[in-house]
This record gives structure tokens, C-alpha cells and sequence, in this order.
């Protein structure tokens, strides 16, 4: 009996848990939903979603919020407080002069905003509250607001870059159909815009540059851009540029000093090669990219850099390396000392490392010294459908197999381009014996032998005399 007492005390008590936890989880739900609606008045209106059309009046909407009335010799103490509280929106001023000159009006967030106790103001109590109801609309809000109330919840502008005066984009298929939108939004919000162009093929020509399409601003795409305390003009539909890349440009450049040699086998318009002359280096920079030599040129004087340390080349990389590289190296290897570097680099991911090989017997033994060998900065594409290492690793033993873990100085992951794919730097010191011809590797020991033969015969007939 007592027993089955004791039981349905327990079932009593457990149902009375699971309704107090029902009502909790109720009365939460219902807040959730009451916040969000109230989150929602100041973003744009809902009936916004899926425009394709651009339409500036269909933003506009009425929102009606919390002002405080202040004495304005308490303008500094609730501001302090207000801070906090007052509308934030571009374009729109939260604190304004009231009604006459003793009194400033602040503008509340209604989603921050709840009662004047919260506030602990003694200044303020209810009758300094009222409603009022203010008109919201386009110019209040950023891009990234506007596009994400515009577009399709689960296809979001994930990024975009900017290039001087030119917003660069991907979009991918399912948002082609807002793309007149998306160009209108961005040319629109962000400063100093004149032309919106979205990429519509990978990077494919003998130039390595991509297609693209202006969808929105100015067909003409001259622009000018700062990296690196230096100025770079540019054509955007006749060159590529990566403003992605800033980072590791200048983590190449920390690595040169003044006197120090740079062959820049794929240069572009010079962003390892523009600031590496005027650190004082000497400077080859090759592109097969007529357009990108051009614009190379005209950095060149916009920079002010001096000939003697900025020479310009337009060929391609493998003659490059063979004949440019090759009879400066051998000229100025008499000139180099223990202190000079040599380095190399080669930017060109998606093909870069199949140029590797013609560093190989580039040279005679004896034409190059021992000292101050190139250091190789090769830039490829490590697919990670498994991992990064099973990726890396694929590469090193297809293009560097000849190449000793000790010659490796730093293998730095640059960036993702895509899912799966990360651009990646291999920095490696090259070896005389990879440089050098085998034929003169032979020669020279033959000679060593000879030599040491030569001693211990002088050494033996000195025996005799």
C-alpha cells in the first residue's frame, strides 16, 4: 500500500517537472519569436525577397520606436547610457534637438530598448518616453544588409574584392538572375566604386587573365591600386590582379634587402618587382602578357624607380629562365658576394611548378660560384579532397622529388581558392649539383683526381732530388 503511495507521488512530481519545464520552454519560444519580430523593424522589409528588379521605393517602410526626451543639462550623463540603446543606422541621426532649446531627443532601438527602469537614470522616468514613429528606407543600410534581404536565404554573395575603383565578384549560378542587382547594390554602397564586374570563365588563356562582364558601373576598367607603398596603375580587362595576394607579397619582400637579385619569372604588373627595386634590389621582371609589360613600364615611372635596378623582359618563362636569367646570373655571379641572395619567384600557381625543370643543367660548373645559389619561391595548387598533407604531398613527388628536405626553407599555405584548393608556396634552395650539367660535374672530379695525382706525384719525385 504504501508502496503504491510512494509511486504516485513520483508520477506526480515528475509531471509536475515536465510542466514547468513545458511552460518554461513555451514562454522562452514565444520571447524568441517576440525579439525577432521586434530585431526585424529596423532591416529591410521582407517583400524585398527575390527582387530582380531594382525598385528603391519598395525599402521604404514605416517603423515606429522609443524616444527619450532629455534636459540637456543631462546630455552627457544619459549619454553615457543611451550609447548603448540609440538607433544605429547609416544616414540617420539618433540624437537631435528637441522641441525647444533646453531639450535634446534620443531615438531607440526597440530591440535593445525596453522600459526606462533598465536604464538606472534617475533623470528619466516614464513621462521623458514616447512613440514615435519614424520612415526607414534604401539609403539606411549597408550591402550586406541589402543583399541579404534581397536574395535567396541559402544563396548568399559570399565575398567579393575590390581593385581601385573596380568590386570584383563569382557569382555562382543560382544568383546570375539577381546579378543586376547585386552590381546596382555594391556600386551603390561601397566607397569610391565605379564598376561591378563578375568573372564568367576560369582562368583559361595563354595570358593567364579571365573573362568577366560589367554588370553594373563603367565599361572602362582602369584603376589605380596601393600595396606595399607603392602605387600600381592597371587595365583590369587587359591584366590580372589579386588584391588577396597583398599579404603574401609582402612576405616575400621581407625577405629581400637592398643589393639583393630578383628574377621574377611571372610578374604581372610588378607586385613583387615594383617594391623590390625600390628596396634597392636588381630586378628581372618577365610576363609573356604584352599588356602586363606595358603596364609593368608604366609602374616602373609612376614608382619612380631607377633603370639600372628594373629591367623589363616579355617572353615566355621557360626562355626566360634559359637565356635572361641565365647570362645575368653568370654575369653578375663575378660581382656577388657571401652576403648577396639570389632569389626567384615564380607566381603562376596553376602551371609554375612545370617550370621548375629548366633550372635543371641550366649551367656550366664552373660558370657559377658556390656561394649565393637561387632560392626558388614556387607557387602551385595542392588539391585537398582528403587532406592537405596527401595533396602536398603528390605534388612534391611529381614535380620536387630531386630536391632534399634540407633544401626546403618554408612551405607556407597562401590561401583557399576553392573548395578542395589551396595555393600554396614551396621555397627551396637550389643545389649547384641540380644547376650544373652532368657532364661538368664529371669534368670536375676527373680534374679533382688529376690534381690529387698531380700532388702525390710532385710529392713522391721530391723524394729523389
Amino acid at each position: 500500500m504504501y508502496c503504491f503511495i510512494l509511486v504516485n507521488i513520483e508520477n506526480l512530481s515528475l509531471m509536475y517537472i515536465i510542466c514547468r519545464q513545458s511552460l518554461r520552454h513555451y514562454k522562452r519560444e514565444k520571447y524568441i519569436q517576440s525579439n525577432k519580430t521586434i530585431m526585424n523593424v529596423l532591416l529591410p522589409p521582407d517583400e524585398v525577397r527575390g527582387m530582380t528588379v531594382f525598385k528603391i521605393d519598395k525599402f521604404t517602410k514605416p517603423v515606429t520606436v522609443p524616444v527619450i526626451v532629455i534636459n540637456k543639462n543631462y546630455v552627457e550623463s544619459a549619454n553615457k547610457v543611451l550609447k548603448n540603446y540609440i538607433i544605429k543606422l547609416n544616414n540617420f541621426k539618433p540624437i537631435r534637438n528637441g522641441s525647444n532649446d533646453s531639450e535634446y531627443v534620443f531615438y531607440l532601438d526597440p530591440a535593445k530598448f525596453s522600459s526606462c527602469e533598465d536604464l538606472n537614470l534617475t533623470f528619466v522616468s516614464a513621462e521623458n518616453l514616447k512613440y514615435v514613429q519614424i520612415e526607414v528606407g534604401y539609403n539606411n543600410w549597408n550591402h550586406d544588409e541589402i543583399l541579404k534581404a534581397v536574395l535567396p536565404e541559402k544563396s548568399m554573395l559570399s565575398s567579393y574584392s575590390a581593385i581601385g575603383s573596380i568590386v570584383h565578384v563569382n557569382l555562382k549560378s543560382e544568383l546570375l538572375g539577381y546579378k543586376n542587382i547585386i552590381g546596382r547594390v555594391l556600386n551603390d554602397k561601397l566607397k569610391g566604386c565605379k564598376s561591378v564586374v563578375n568573372k564568367i570563365d576560369n582562368i583559361n588563356n595563354v595570358y593567364r587573365n579571365f573573362e568577366y562582364e560589367v554588370i553594373y558601373g563603367s565599361s572602362d576598367l582602369k584603376t589605380t591600386v596601393k600595396e606595399n607603398k607603392c602605387l600600381f596603375d592597371l587595365d583590369f580587362s587587359e591584366v590580372y590582379w589579386n588584391p588577396r595576394l597583398c599579404t603574401e607579397h609582402e612576405r616575400i619582400l621581407h625577405k629581400l634587402k637592398s643589393g639583393d637579385i630578383l628574377y621574377d619569372v611571372f610578374a604581372g604588373i610588378g607586385p613583387f618587382s615594383v617594391p623590390a627595386a625600390k628596396l634597392g634590389c636588381i630586378v628581372i621582371a618577365n610576363d609573356l602578357n604584352p599588356n602586363s609589360c606595358k603596364w609593368l613600364e608604366i609602374n616602373k615611372k609612376k614608382n619612380r624607380i631607377k633603370n639600372e635596378l628594373l629591367t623589363i623582359i616579355n617572353k615566355d618563362g621557360s626562355k626566360f629562365i634559359q637565356e635572361d636569367l641565365k647570362t645575368h646570373y653568370i654575369l653578375w655571379s663575378k660581382k656577388i658576394t657571401l652576403e648577396t641572395n639570389i632569389h626567384v619567384t615564380m607566381n603562376l600557381p596553376a602551371i609554375a611548378v612545370d617550370f621548375v625543370k629548366y633550372f635543371n643543367n641550366l649551367f656550366e660548373w664552373e660558370e657559377i660560384p658556390n656561394h649565393s645559389l637561387p632560392i626558388l619561391h614556387v607557387y602551385t595548387f595542392v588539391k585537398t579532397d582528403k587532406n592537405y598533407e596527401e595533396g602536398l604531398k603528390l605534388i612534391m613527388e611529381e614535380y620536387f622529388s630531386n630536391i632534399k628536405d634540407d633544401d626546403i626553407q618554408e612551405i607556407i599555405r597562401v590561401r583557399n581558392v576553392a573548395p578542395n584548393k589551396e595555393m600554396v608556396r614551396i621555397t627551396f634552395q637550389m643545389r649547384k649539383d641540380l644547376l650544373c650539367k652532368s657532364e661538368s660535374i664529371k669534368k670536375r672530379k676527373l680534374n679533382e683526381i688529376k690534381i690529387e695525382c698531380d700532388v702525390k706525384k710532385s710529392k713522391d719525385d721530391s723524394k729523389y732530388l
